[in-house]
Order: structure tokens, then C-alpha cells, then sequence
């Protein structure tokens, strides 16, 4: 008979554990001491060795060889509760036995001796399950446990246990593994089976079990069933998401606000029977990414890239040039969109749940439909962008006739350097964006008083930038502005400008940004 490759490759020690280090080695401790408590509550999520540890364990306590800790797996006594030939270790699911009757038969029966091992071990799995009365009446026998019994609880839910049976046993929670202990074992696994695992796809199934190595081990198994190689592309198919591909697709399109791709991305899903749920959760947690490499700057790349994101390069490499794309007000807002659409998709199915998507991706993708405080973050935000490269003018004009004018209805007398200025025909520099955009990188406190300013570059050489005030042209000019943008202009753009930074007094620029938000 088939035995599902999760129950083989069970570990049978403290010592094949992987990722829960942390609890192993004290468990070790204890029973080489010959000090193992009469109580122990293993929590944490599923799939992460809470009922393999407590097996373990109960071969510890009983083994007639052990090794620093770690039963033999070899004695009568090993071998007797790996094949389950002995009732003085059971193992009980509180999900289907949660009355009060339940606990008290155990109750009764801890009151005998062994009758084979030298401890007796009750591992009681989903104990949350348990009703308040069974709680009550399994206090009784925590707070004069009888010798030779130790309780082993297991619960995914800790919140659910109360506190008066929490003080009464040893915790230890059980950490969800890391992807790259995963893919490490799953490949083991692999070669060991004659599976055909690429490393890629070893890399999803870790990410899509979330730190459970039975359910990673279970998806390798389904993947390999008829023998064919197991890839990324098998993976996304089998698993029910839409792909990474397809995500990075989407978010492309968001950042183009090209509405036509986000239909045919939802219609291409539909049509293929996919699970929308499971699609919105990819794209929300690829917008969670992309925030993360948006705000952390001071994390090295790698660790980065391994820990936090647990990415492969390519995809931590196609991620990075997304994020760029957006600001960080407008991947909260679509955040915030992606949410609420989660909440309203989730149990849609069919022709309602396509429609509620994409109107989703429609408000994602045109922030000026949504008039929440989130939107109009992201509409500032956007309007910041534009002001920091410089594409909204301090006036109206793009040549030195225009500028002339309105210096004309100025009251004050021009500066030597206004006067300068009709002398000779100016241009606007095409490529002061970008240049503005280099020296906020570099000095972005100096880079903050240039934002909505135009640069002119006349034929003798001479670049002017035009500053709202006086303490900004003091600003500027303290921090060696000029030098700054001079040296940029010329290294990265090939022209060689003499930049001047002068005031003058005329149309407000707020009338600019007035006239862009209405």
C-alpha cells in the first residue's frame, strides 16, 4: 500500500527536525536530564512538527537507549510506539471528542500503571477544541498529575486554551519554517524519489505552504503524481493561482493605467475557471512586497530578498523596477482597494465576482473616481511627482518673450540678472528634470526648494533658474546648488552651463497647483 510521502519521510528524532531548533534542543535537554515536565502545550500553525515532536517525545521518555535525548527508534519500546503496538502511548483528536465524558475516562484511566512503558503519554491534538466542562475536568488532573503520565497538548489556536491550563504546562511555540529550510528538504526529497524538482518551483511551493513543512511536502507529491517534471508553471496550474507571471502582468498594468490589459487579465482568469480569491490574495501580497522594498533602505539586499520577501533574484529583481513605479501613497491606496475587493469577491463566484474585480481595477487604476482620503494621497502624491521633475511651470511660459511680460506687470525693478535676460534669446532646458531628479537623490533637503522651477540655458552658457524667494536662492547658493547641477548637467547630458539661481516676484506657483488639481 501507497504511504503518503509526508508520513515517510516523518522524522523519527529530536535530530531530523528541521527549522524548530529552538524547541528540539530543550526537549533534548530535559529528557537526557531525566527532567521532563508532566505537561507540555505545543502551539503554532499547522504543519510545522507540533504532533511529530510530541511523538517524539513520547519515544524519549521510553526508550531504553537513549541518545543524548533522542530515542534510538531502534529498542522494543521505539519500535512499539512508531508502529502503534502499545496503548500506553495514545494519541486523541479533541475535534471529534471535545465532551466532558471524554476527558474524564482519561481521568480514570491515568490512575493505573503502565502496562508496558515506564511512561504513560497522552498527546491530545486540536485541544481548543475541548468544551469549557472538558477544560474543567482536564485542570483537575493537570494540577495532581499521577507519576509516570505526561499530557502533550497540540493546538494551532492558542488564544482559544484557558489561561488556568496554560499556567499549568510547559509552552513551546512551534515557528513557521523558513522557505529555504523547505526547498532544501523538498529537494532532498526529490533526489531521493526520483523526482524531477526544479529549484524554481521548489521556491513556490515553499512560499504557497506559508512555513508548513507537510503541506509543502504534500503539494511536491501531488505535483509529481504522473511522473512529468515539476516546474513553476506545474505548480501555479495545480495550485489553483493565477501565476507570478500574470500578477506582474497586472501590476504593469496598473502602473500604465492600461484598463483594456485589466480586463483581459480578469477575463483570461475566468475563462480558465480560476480562483479569483486566491488571484486577489497573489496580488495583495505582491503589493505587500512592493511596499517593503519601497520603505526599507537600510536592510542588506540578500537578507532582504531571502527573509522578508523570500524571492528568488529574478523575481526580487522584477519586483524592485515595479515598486518603482509607484509611490508609496498610491501602493497604500490600492492596497487599501485590494482589501476591500478581497472582502467582496471572497464568496462570489461567476459573473458577479468578475464584475466586482474589475471594477476594483477600474478605481485602482484612476484614482480621480475615489474620493477617500486614500485617493487623494495618491493624487498628491502623484502631483509631487510632477512638481519634483519639474513639469509644472512657475509660469506659463516656455520661451524669454512670455517671461518678459510678466515681469513687466511686476511693481519692483528687475534684478541685474532679470535685465541680463533681454539681451538674448533663452530656451528651457528639455533634460532639467531629469538633472533635478539626480540632485535630489544626492541633496534632497537643498533638491526641495528647486521643485517647480524652470531652468533657461542661453547661448553664452548661461543656465537661469528662477527660485520662489529669497531664502530659497540663500539655500541653494549656501549648499553649492550650482556647482551640483552644473556637474550633473555636464557629466550625464554633455552640456557645459554656468547655473545662476535668481528671485523674482510674480505669478504665485500655487496657481499652477491650483490649476493641475482642479
Amino acid at each position: 500500500m501507497h504511504q503518503a510521502l509526508y508520513r515517510k519521510y516523518r522524522p523519527a528524532a529530536f535530530s531530523d527536525v528541521v527549522g524548530q531548533e529552538h524547541v528540539t534542543s530543550v526537549l533534548k535537554y530535559e529528557v537526557a536530564g531525566g527532567r521532563a515536565s508532566h505537561a507540555y502545550l505545543f502551539c503554532g500553525s499547522r504543519g510545522t512538527g507540533k504532533t511529530t515532536c510530541a511523538k517524539i517525545l513520547s519515544k524519549a521518555v521510553n526508550c531504553l537507549d537513549p541518545q543524548n535525548g533522542d530515542p534510538c527508534c531502534k529498542c522494543e519500546n521505539c519500535v512499539a510506539i512508531e508502529k502503534g503496538w502499545t496503548t500506553d502511548v495514545m494519541e486523541m483528536d479533541a475535534a471529534s471528542n471535545t465532551g466532558v465524558d471524554y476527558i474524564r475516562d482519561i481521568r480514570d484511566a491515568v490512575m493505573y500503571a503502565p502496562s508496558m512503558l515506564s511512561t504513560r503519554v497522552y498527546i491530545i491534538d486540536e485541544v481548543h477544541m475541548l468544551s469549557d466542562g472538558a477544560f474543567n475536568a482536564l485542570l483537575k488532573t493537570l494540577e495532581e498529575p499521577p507519576s509516570g503520565v505526561i499530557f502533550i497538548l497540540a493546538t494551532t489556536e492558542m488564544q482559544k486554551i484557558p489561561s488556568t491550563i496554560l499556567s499549568r504546562c510547559q509552552r513551546f511555540e512551534f515557528r513557521r519554517i523558513a522557505g529555504g529550510v523547505i526547498v532544501d528538504r523538498l529537494l532532498e526529497i526529490a533526489e531521493k524519489e526520483g523526482i524531477a524538482l526544479e529549484k524554481e518551483a521548489a521556491h513556490l511551493i515553499a512560499r504557497l505552504s506559508q512555513g508548513g513543512m507537510r503541506d509543502a511536502i504534500s503539494m511536491l507529491e501531488l505535483c509529481s503524481a504522473d511522473g512529468r517534471r515539476v516546474d513553476k508553471e506545474l505548480v501555479e496550474s495545480l495550485s489553483g493561482g493565477a501565476g507570478r507571471q500574470m500578477i506582474e502582468k497586472t501590476v504593469e498594468a496598473l502602473a500604465n493605467k492600461d484598463r483594456a490589459a485589466l480586463l483581459s487579465v480578469i477575463a483570461r482568469l475566468y475563462e480558465s475557471s480560476g480562483d479569483l480569491s486566491v488571484f486577489w490574495q497573489e496580488l495583495i501580497a505582491y503589493y505587500r512586497d512592493m511596499i517593503v522594498v519601497k520603505t526599507i533602505k537600510d536592510m542588506d539586499k540578500e537578507d532582504l530578498r531571502q527573509t522578508v520577501l523570500d524571492l528568488t533574484e529574478s523575481e526580487y529583481e522584477k519586483l524592485t523596477a515595479l515598486s518603482e513605479r509607484f509611490r508609496y501613497e498610491t501602493l497604500m491606496y490600492h492596497s487599501n482597494v485590494l482589501d476591500g475587493a478581497l472582502a467582496s469577491t471572497g464568496g462570489k463566484t461567476g459573473a458577479s465576482g468578475r464584475i466586482a474585480a474589475e471594477m476594483a481595477l477600474m478605481k485602482m487604476s484612476s484614482e480621480a473616481v475615489d474620493a477617500s482620503p486614500q485617493a487623494l494621497l495618491a493624487r498628491i502624491a502623484a502631483l509631487e511627482d510632477r512638481l519634483n521633475a519639474g513639469l509644472i511651470a512657475a509660469y506659463p511660459s516656455k520661451d524669454l518673450k512670455t517671461a518678459e511680460a510678466l515681469r513687466a506687470s511686476n511693481k519692483e525693478e528687475p534684478t541685474e540678472v532679470q535685465a541680463s535676460e533681454t539681451e538674448q534669446k533663452g530656451r528651457v532646458l528639455d533634460c532639467y528634470a531629469e538633472v533635478l531628479s539626480a540632485f535630489a537623490r544626492i541633496d534632497p533637503g537643498t533638491a526641495a526648494f528647486l521643485n517647480g522651477t524652470d531652468a533657461i540655458l542661453y547661448p553664452d552658457g548661461r543656465l537661469l533658474i528662477e527660485v520662489g524667494n529669497e531664502f530659497a536662492l540663500r539655500m541653494v547658493e549656501s549648499n553649492n546648488g550650482a556647482n551640483a547641477i552644473g556637474a550633473i548637467l555636464k557629466n550625464s547630458h554633455g552640456v557645459d552651463a554656468r547655473v545662476t539661481f535668481f528671485v523674482k516676484k510674480g505669478k504665485s506657483k500655487g496657481a499652477d497647483m491650483l490649476d493641475e488639481l482642479s
